[in-house]
């Protein structure tokens, strides 16, 4: 002594040690090490401010530890370290709560609860009660406080909180609101944001040309330096999701291989962002094209690269949700039944465990298919009658896969030899094509009415229910329903 040094030999002898200190000892300590960090080691602030905002805290200096804590959440979500970013920014939260009401507490809590809700959605998914219990509050919070700019993830949390929870009707008062928010403020950030929102809820609607309508409103005022900062806080591109939804929609409008190119260029602006959650989605349900197509190859090479980006950057959601349910598919349309029945089984148990409602009835309509395939076609038919009504409940009305579920159900009624009930789906499946004009799905339904009534001998029925959605095509003749439909077709003109 007094060049010495000590250390402890256990560390319940430094906790007691510790706790021998008066309290006012301790904060002058802490308050002591946080400015020594402050003056002395900057590089500690920057990199791993949470060190910095503990011995605030512990010094009571709780209003210059909160935006430690945030910043701490901030760079833990940047690098997808989710849990640590919900740690970080839950504490803040809770530190946020002591403080006295202010116009200044209202902002840091504002603040910590949209990063909170980003971080949340990257975890849990769209429909997790933490989305709802983050940005519920903090609408208000914005609203109050005239924060225009935080309106925008507030607004676009909320709407997929509601709508990937099931309730598509219902989410249409949040892209009223958002379109409101834009026109208010003359936000161009809110105003594309309500388009892309706009987009997105219109295909689980499905009103097909609608999302065509405002996809293409998100591509003439998408501007890359500007928007693209948009999914820091979204964790997806506007563009993307307006690529993707607009993908979909124009292959079930009857365009094969334009939805490929825009699918295609889809990916490719996704992987621009570098955002490892959008990438997974863009690769995943973003690939949905391919199982339209019939191209399991496709679906199989997209999932395999979104699992990899999934695991890489510890995003169960992804790896234990998207993937498996596309990597199903994908068997299923390879003819692989029984490998294809346990990873879809194991989705649609994983979603039902969740608030994730959305894409139900069609994911489950694809397992009522597997089943059926297995020879469990009572069991089937009672899955898919569950999605008939899930689809028709007020305020869900998720209408996107509905012709395609409807003629499945006519399919397994063929199974079983009730060919008066199969018609009746078929007719009532080409019905919600015909209002949707969604003329993949009424081609794909008419070549199976049609061979329904070749089989009873009505062939001219057969080519006349046929033939002129077959003739409207212009392109995708390479695909397996065309290829199919001209088959069928080629056998009722003999």
């Amino acid at each position: 002594p007094p060049e010495a040094n000590y250390t402890f030999k256990h560390a319940l002898v430094q906790d007691a040690a510790y706790d021998s200190l008066l309290k006012s000892r301790r904060n002058e300590i802490h308050g002591e090490i946080a400015r020594v960090i402050e003056k002395r080691f900057p590089q500690i602030e920057k990199s791993e401010p949470e060190r910095l905002a503990h011995h605030l805290t512990a010094a009571g200096h709780m209003e210059q530890a909160i935006p430690r804590r945030r910043k701490a959440g901030e760079l833990a979500l940047a690098r997808m370290a989710l849990t640590d970013a919900i740690a970080h920014l839950t504490r803040g939260l809770d530190l946020v709560s002591s403080l006295p009401p202010s116009r200044k507490r209202d902002e840091l809590e504002l603040e910590m609860r949209v990063r909170l809700g980003t971080a949340w959605m990257a975890f849990k998914g769209w429909a997790g009660t933490e989305v709802w219990d983050s940005y519920r509050p903090a609408l208000a919070l914005a609203k109050s406080l005239k924060r225009t700019e935080q309106l925008l993830p507030v607004l676009w949390g909320l709407l997929f909180n509601v709508m990937c929870q099931g309730r598509v009707a219902e989410s249409l008062e949040w892209v009223k609101e958002t379109f409101e928010a834009a026109e208010a403020s003359q936000s161009e950030e809110l105003l594309i944001t309500a388009h892309g929102v706009a987009a997105a809820r219109y295909f689980w609607l499905g009103d097909f040309t609608s999302v065509l309508h405002h996809s293409d409103e998100v591509f003439g005022l998408y501007v890359e330096k500007r928007h693209s900062q948009i999914a820091e806080t979204t964790n997806t591109d506007i563009k993307t999701g307006a690529l993707l939804y607009a993908a979909l929609a124009t292959w079930i409008l009857g365009y094969p291989d334009r939805a490929v190119r825009i699918s295609n260029d889809k990916d490719q602006h996704a992987r621009s962002g570098d955002k490892p959650f959008e990438i997974s989605w863009a690769l995943t349900f973003g690939a949905g094209v391919f199982d339209f197509r019939c191209e399991p190859s496709e679906l199989h090479k997209r999932t395999d690269e979104a699992e990899r980006w999934g695991r890489a950057n510890h995003l169960p959601y992804v790896w234990a949700q998207m993937v498996p349910n596309q990597r199903g598919i994908a068997l299923l349309r390879e003819g692989k039944v029984t490998e294809a029945l346990g990873l879809l089984r194991s989705a649609v148990a994983g979603k039902n465990a969740s608030n994730d409602k959305i894409f139900m009835p069609y994911r489950s309509a694809v397992l009522a298919d597997a089943m059926a395939q297995s020879g469990d076609v009572d069991a089937a038919l009672q899955l898919i009658e569950a999605q008939i009504e899930q689809v028709e409940r007020r305020g869900w009305e998720e209408r996107a896969h509905y012709a395609e579920i409807l003629r499945l159900k006519g399919w397994m009624l063929t199974l079983k030899k009730n060919s008066t009930g199969a018609e009746k789906c078929y007719l009532a499946s080409l019905d919600c094509a015909r209002h949707q004009q969604a003329k993949s799905w009424e081609l794909r339904t008419a070549t199976s009415l049609a061979k329904l009534w070749h089989s009873q001998g009505k062939s001219k029925e057969a080519y006349d229910v046929l033939a002129p959605v077959y003739n409207w095509f212009t392109e995708g003749f390479d695909t397996k329903d065309l290829k199919e439909a001209k088959s069928l077709l080629e056998k009722l003109e003999r």
